[in-house]
């Protein structure tokens, strides 16, 4: 009786086990299509125009499954944006060589960035157009994306030959200068030739910190 008792009991536990793990993958699956959702309806309406109604029904889920991941609709609109970020910076770790000089990963960066905008101008449009209007709280995920900008950008202060005497908010306008040609080129024309920029956004990022003469040459440049 003991053995016969120990196997229901096995019996059971594996049947909840399973249980749980169909409901987790099936609680992931919801998520992600609400989070897809929101990624399209806030590039195709932006924030004010995107309701939890609108995402629910986008999403194939009932307002209730809605709130059972986020508390409101700008908690999804920071999940999604969250989501987007997280996987351009594995796209840059991956495709961004660690071991080559601060200007050639500027340039790469720059060139990864315009190559994930070209491949999914949907997210583009959610991250770089309409983040920056949203509520404050995908403002301040936006800003601190910008931040992170800012610090790789600071490293140019390093190099050999730069000047000392840089204005101390440099990186913080350059940073937000790139962000506003990005946005203001998407709003313009999409993303219609816009890897054409690479050169341009190269030199902005590197001339400060280079001689005039270097700067455009690595712009130019092709990858390694």
């Amino acid at each position: 009786m003991r053995y016969l008792s120990e196997r229901l009991h096995t019996a059971q536990s594996g049947g909840a086990s399973d249980e749980g793990a169909q409901q987790h993958s099936i609680a992931a699956a919801q998520r992600q299509r609400i989070l897809a959702a929101t990624e399209r309806l806030v590039a195709e309406r932006g924030c004010a125009g995107t309701s939890i109604k609108r995402i629910a029904k986008a999403a194939k889920v009932s307002s209730i499954t809605f709130y059972d991941h986020f508390a409101g609709k700008e908690e999804a609109f920071v999940a999604a944006f969250d989501q987007a970020v997280k996987e351009v910076l594995a796209r840059l770790r991956e495709e961004v060589p660690a071991n080559q000089p601060w200007p050639v990963r500027i340039r790469e960066g720059l060139r990864v960035l315009l190559a994930a905008i070209v491949a999914d101008p949907r997210r583009a449009r959610m991250c770089l157009v309409e983040a920056p209007k949203g509520g404050p709280q995908l403002l301040a995920h936006y800003e601190a994306v910008l931040d992170g900008a800012v610090l790789k950008l600071r490293e140019g202060r390093r190099l050999d030959g730069a000047d000392e005497n840089l204005p101390a908010p440099l990186e913080e306008t350059t940073a937000g200068g790139l962000a506003f040609l990005l946005r203001e080129r998407l709003e313009a024309s999409g993303t219609d030739g816009i890897e054409e920029m690479l050169p341009r956004l190269v030199d902005i990022a590197l001339r400060p910190y280079m001689e005039s003469a270097d700067a455009p040459t690595l712009s130019a440049a092709e990858s390694p």
